[in-house]
């Protein structure tokens, strides 16, 4: 690999996700537990990070953010109006809509995981890291933006890895009754196996997007009918 670009492969994001899971391991998940789970503020306070919230836009259209160098950033006070929040280098700050509402744990964990991913990946790559130093994870429903750089689709992947790690899959699914691999993942043709991977899903702390998306990475998983199962129903809806 040559440092000086800093293009990790899958492979090398995934050892780095290994060794700070085991990190986590030996110190937030008791000893002979049949499963676990990933909690990414956890995770973050274990590796000397903090995560805040904030009002980040008026429109929602950032997430999360982060610096790898103290620097100011803007938010939103209610009295306010914009004003001004020093970021230490040190804090992940997160829109504070996701910690208000129950079904966006998912979004929530992912979009820590993915500043905290950042800051890690700054901490062991200093001198080539992205001489962006301050991090946005955008709402891609409103800013429709694709993965455009190398350095967030790093972010994205050790993301993944560090919430989903694969004993941790490995043994939801036994729990979960779905048994070492799923052939087929479908509302429609396999409900009963549809709401155990919907259950394991909430029980990781993950969208159900996400969590297929990786097993299929993992090889454990074989056909994944969401996305076009999803999009037939809203071409279903909008024509009715």
């Amino acid at each position: 690999m040559d440092v000086a670009t800093m293009y990790l492969s899958r492979n090398d994001l995934e050892q780095i996700a290994q060794s700070v899971i085991m990190c986590y391991k030996y110190s937030c998940v008791p000893q002979h537990h049949l499963c676990y789970n990933v909690d990414p503020t956890e995770l973050a306070n274990l590796l000397g990070y903090k995560v805040e919230y904030a009002q980040l836009t008026q429109d929602g259209s950032i997430l999360g953010q982060t610096a790898t160098v103290p620097l100011w950033t803007t938010v939103i006070n209610t009295n306010q109006g914009e004003t001004y929040y020093y970021l230490d280098g040190q804090t992940i700050l997160i829109e504070k809509k996701l910690l208000s509402n129950p079904r966006a744990i998912g979004r929530r964990n992912f979009t820590i995981a993915h500043e905290l991913a950042h800051l890690l990946l700054n901490q062991k790559f200093p001198s080539v890291c992205d001489a962006q130093y301050r991090h946005c994870c955008f709402n891609r429903k409103i800013v429709k933006k694709e993965v455009s750089n190398w350095y967030e689709w790093q972010a994205d992947a050790l993301a993944a890895a560090l919430l989903l790690p694969p004993d941790a899959i490995e043994s939801a699914m036994f729990i979960f009754g779905l048994g070492s691999k799923m052939k087929v993942l479908s509302r429609k043709y396999s409900q009963n196996r549809y709401e155990s991977f919907c259950s394991m899903a909430q029980f990781l702390g993950v969208s159900k997007t996400t969590l297929a998306y990786r097993m299929e990475q993992l090889g454990l998983l074989e056909r994944n009918y969401l996305v076009e199962e999803a999009q037939q129903k809203r071409k279903v809806a909008s024509y009715g």
